[in-house]
């Protein structure tokens, strides 16, 4: 599938590329590219030779373009998944440039773009939970719910499971190494790692969200 994913998050953007192996993968990693990247596409050369075909036959050049440009558009991206914060770009600020690079909830606005432009599955995924941040807050009413919205499937979730990256285990931080965890005045097993050895960066797994949107089901079905 042609997938398009958005996180400025270099540790998710890995966890992109070991979840959704085997796909048409791009990745994207700032406001601006993002709005770009879900534009329609076109072949430029093919729209060109057709609006001047068009012409030579008689149509009036707006609807020789118009013509050419629905006939020569490129296939657009089958899933998009996207964060929810990032840092806010100039390209949709307009006289708002005082807030270029600011974090904000922009995953709303990139979602449905993507939806409006032809994308079948889309989704707004972040890490962060409800006490973290009012934009997080805010998804808990809708959290894991698969929306049917122009005929594409949208999911919206602050609850996603991490997967580790492969090449960066290390010494356990949570309990030094040692593979066990004193809590309530006990020792226990960690429970953060194997042995007191645990990835030490994780990202979003991907993998599992597009399996939920595929399938229909939703986080609680989980």
């Amino acid at each position: 599938m042609r997938i398009l994913v958005i996180d400025d998050t270099q540790g998710h953007l890995d966890a992109a590329r070991q979840t959704l192996s085997g796909h048409d993968l791009t990745l994207c990693s700032s406001h601006d590219e993002a709005v770009k990247l879900l534009l329609w596409k076109y072949d430029d050369n093919e729209k060109s030779q057709r609006i001047k075909q068009y012409e030579s036959e008689g149509l009036k050049w707006t609807d020789a373009y118009e013509k050419a440009e629905q006939e020569t558009r490129l296939p657009y991206w089958e899933v998009v998944l996207c964060d929810l914060l990032m840092p806010a770009g100039s390209r949709e600020q307009g006289s708002g440039r005082h807030l270029v690079g600011q974090e904000m909830a922009v995953g709303w606005s990139l979602a449905l773009q993507a939806v409006k432009n032809g994308a079948n599955y889309v989704a707004v995924i972040t890490e962060l939970n409800h006490h973290q941040h009012p934009a997080s807050a805010m998804i808990d009413k809708i959290n894991g719910h698969i929306f049917t919205i122009d005929n594409a499937k949208m999911l919206m979730t602050n609850y996603v499971e991490t997967v580790g990256i492969k090449g960066t285990e290390g010494k356990c931080i949570e309990c030094g190494g040692t593979g066990k965890h004193r809590k309530w005045g006990y020792e226990d097993n960690c429970h953060f790692c194997k042995n007191g050895i645990d990835f030490l960066v994780k990202g979003k797994d991907w993998g599992k969200i597009l399996n939920l949107l595929l399938t229909g089901k939703s986080i609680d079905d989980e």
